[in-house]
């Protein structure tokens, strides 16, 4: 009997970001016990295992300017996105020859590690038009020709300038704060999360859809993980 793999390849090839060349895995499962039983999306660099990318300023490609790229991130590089880049070195993803069929009646959560924008549109487009649904986000929202992801991601903001600045451009917001800092008109503290009471999975809620959940607030959630304590004392200064 073959073994069934246990993700995909969605897209391999140039960053929209920067041109260097990325590959994006989509797994099927997840343990992570905030999100629930999400399929998740991947995104790395192809050539560069994530922990050098990440010291060599290689990330960028698929992180973009995201100001949490200086050890603030709540993703342990080292653990999952290190992982699946072993993973692409085996060969144990298989490419796949139909991406909407990838995605049908699959719960996706876009970006587990990486940016949305670093993937062509259309690819993003394809993995969501047969999906159950989806939770997005993208530091990306303050470029014009990335507009059309306001669709499927939330604008991935941190500070309350930044909030409404998303909002006028036409994004739903996605905000990480501190524990000091209020909630702005218009959002409501995410329910997965350790203040929400964890009264759901992202899973079930599927809030951060983008503008697809058009008529939702927008979500804000206090600085969690690894680098939350890096993220308050940048938030501080």
């Amino acid at each position: 009997m073959t073994k069934q793999a246990s993700g995909t390849i969605v897209y391999r090839g140039p960053s929209m970001l920067d041109g260097a060349p990325i590959v994006a895995v989509m797994t099927y499962h997840s343990r992570n016990a905030k999100t629930g039983p999400m399929a998740q999306l991947w995104i790395i660099r192809d050539d560069i295992h994530p922990l050098d990318a990440r010291e060599t300023g290689a990330d960028a490609s698929i992180c973009g300017d995201c100001r949490h790229r200086n050890g603030a991130c709540y993703v342990n590089i080292g653990q999952a996105p290190a992982t699946v880049f072993r993973g692409v070195e085996r060969g144990i993803y298989p490419v796949a020859g139909d991406v909407a069929g990838e995605g049908a009646g699959r719960i996706i959560r876009l970006g587990a590690y990486g940016d949305p924008a670093a993937v062509p549109v259309d690819i993003i487009a394809a993995l969501l038009s047969r999906a159950a649904a989806w939770t997005g986000y993208s530091h990306q929202w303050r470029e014009p020709r990335f507009a059309s992801l306001s669709r499927w991601c939330m604008a991935s903001v941190d500070t309350p300038d930044e909030y409404w600045q998303a909002i006028a451009a036409g994004w739903r917001a996605f905000r990480v704060r501190t524990g000091s800092q209020a909630l702005a008109a218009g959002e409501i503290v995410c329910p997965a999360s350790d203040e929400g009471g964890k009264r759901t999975q992202c899973a079930a809620c599927k809030l951060c859809g983008g503008n697809t959940k058009a008529a939702a607030k927008s979500i804000a959630i206090i600085a969690h993980g690894r680098g939350a304590r890096r993220f308050a004392a940048a938030s501080d200064a």
